[in-house]
């Protein structure tokens, strides 16, 4: 393969290989086995955790997946500057593996409530979540309706992804669009169609994938909170007219879903509001910044972490066995308890605790060797997922 013509092909910069080679290394995609590559690349709140954690659970064992939603997330996570994420993901596609990547719309003021509430105690009033609990919500609401217009804002598919060609309008009847460029798989959905995303992404990713709701907003401290928040606000009738004029809202939804989208809005509106003008954002963003007394980042909200050791393979097939009997997960699935069960499990077994049964009657070695190779057959047949997930992953 000529280098030089494939990363012009790619549109890379064929200096930048080694420090792409690296960064691969950083977010756990250095391992040549690697084959298939899922690029959760979202603005924040949009559902993505529960994409990441979803296709996780129901294919690790075809899928490498990363999650990022910019290229400040790389750089506070990582370490990792001077790299464009639509770098990262080209590079992948240039050393072989099937890229795919998603992207999600959420509905403007669903999007905006939710981004405003997840940094609302450390960074928006620089305070504790226990005492911040105790604000009246009025308080909270003037402080939402100034930055309104600033928050949550932009889309990735239109304002990061420029060399995807966008169909005139979205596929309604779908669900989804799914455009290639240089054989990349770029995939946009909607929140409001995520109890079909199941579906279809089993069918562009070519295997079951069960979706399993993950983190929010809602089950995090401030959830009673939050709920007063959403049940008390009244969005100014200008508010209502952004939204209603915005481009991604106009695009992502059918004449009628704005329709009654507005009318929903406009039936629990209030009069308008002058938030802050941009260099009035500006201030309160650098105020904020250097008031934040909590910068860490939750890095650990993910309903599964990716391992593919053998015992965390074993523990993922009974989330999702559960999952698809519609029974939620009761904890996230991380390495160390994994390895904690399963070596318990192993123990118990192994003194006796679940009574085996005595061995039955010697048979003719031909009739042992037949059943073997019967038994052998099956396991493929029907027991295809849990025969690649214990001759696949690492073990423990």
């Amino acid at each position: 393969m000529d280098i030089h013509q494939n990363s012009n092909t790619l549109g890379l910069d064929v200096n930048r290989f080694e420090l792409l080679k690296n960064v691969n290394s950083k977010i756990g995609l250095s391992d040549t086995k690697i084959k298939n590559v899922v690029f959760v690349y979202t603005p924040p709140k949009v559902g993505s955790t529960t994409l990441v954690s979803s296709i996780r659970l129901s294919a690790s064992y075809k899928f490498s997946v990363v999650h990022v939603h910019d290229e400040e997330m790389l750089y506070v996570l990582n370490g990792i500057t001077d790299i464009t994420i639509n770098e990262l993901i080209k590079y992948n596609k240039y050393i072989g593996r099937n890229v795919y990547v998603i992207d999600v719309y959420r509905e403007p003021l669903e999007r905006k409530m939710s981004e405003f509430f997840d940094k609302l105690a450390s960074f928006h009033f620089n305070n504790t979540a226990d005492k911040v609990n105790k604000y009246n919500v009025n308080r909270l609401i003037a402080r939402f309706n100034n930055i309104f217009t600033h928050i949550a804002t932009g889309d990735h598919y239109f304002d990061k992804m420029t060399e995807v060609f966008k169909p005139e309008m979205f596929d309604f009847e779908q669900k989804y669009l799914i455009q290639k460029v240089f054989d990349i798989s770029y995939i946009k959905l909607r929140l409001r169609d995520s109890a079909q995303w199941g579906k279809i992404l089993s069918g562009l990713l070519g295997c079951e994938i069960t979706i399993v709701n993950d983190y929010e907003t809602d089950k995090s401290s401030l959830k009673e909170l939050y709920q007063g928040f959403k049940n008390a606000y009244k969005i100014p009738s200008n508010y209502i007219t952004q939204i209603e004029n915005c481009q991604y809202f106009k695009y992502y939804l059918s004449q009628e879903e704005q329709t009654a989208y507005i009318s929903k809005l406009r039936a629990k509106s209030s009069v308008p509001v002058i938030g802050y003008s941009q260099s009035e954002y500006n201030i309160y963003m650098n105020i904020c910044l250097e008031n934040q007394w909590n910068t860490s980042i939750d890095t650990n909200h993910y309903l599964d972490e990716g391992c593919t050791c053998r015992a965390c393979s074993k523990q993922r097939r009974q989330v999702v066995v559960k999952a698809r009997r519609g029974e939620p997960p009761k904890e996230r699935l991380t390495h160390d308890l994994a390895i904690q069960k399963w070596r318990v499990a192993d123990a118990n077994s192994n003194s006796g605790i679940h009574h085996p049964r005595p061995p039955g009657n010697p048979v003719p070695n031909s009739i042992v060797r037949r059943k073997k190779i019967q038994s052998k057959h099956n396991a493929l047949k029907h027991g295809l997922m849990d025969n690649i997930l214990e001759t696949r992953v690492n073990p423990w």
